[in-house]
């Protein structure tokens, strides 16, 4: 199973302060060789609404995640929002993130 973060339509996040909400653990030292793949939409309440349908998805105060099988079960979800009318698609949340 694949936990991906559920997040605003194509974040790119370049600061650790940024990250502080989503559910990961950063190694202690990495380079930008790092990444953390994340489900990203352009409508966050929307996407949980309709991805529960279908998908189990963990909700806190902060933050989202979708639980999937793999990739045909990425490739479901991201079908399923678009069928729903919301944007999606999956990348690398961290984008040249350092930390030495």
């Amino acid at each position: 199973m694949l936990r991906l973060p559920i997040v605003p339509q194509k974040p790119e996040i370049h600061d650790r302060d940024e990250i502080e909400s989503i559910p990961f653990d950063l190694p202690l030292r990495y380079m930008s060789d790092f990444s953390v793949l994340g489900l990203w939409v352009s409508d966050c309440e929307a996407a949980v609404r309709v991805l529960k349908e279908r998908f189990f998805v963990a909700v806190s105060p902060d933050h989202a995640e979708i639980m999937v099988d793999g990739a045909p079960g990425v490739l479901d979800a991201v079908e399923t929002l678009r069928s729903a009318g919301i944007e999606s698609g999956v990348s690398d949340i961290v984008d040249g993130l350092y930390q030495g």
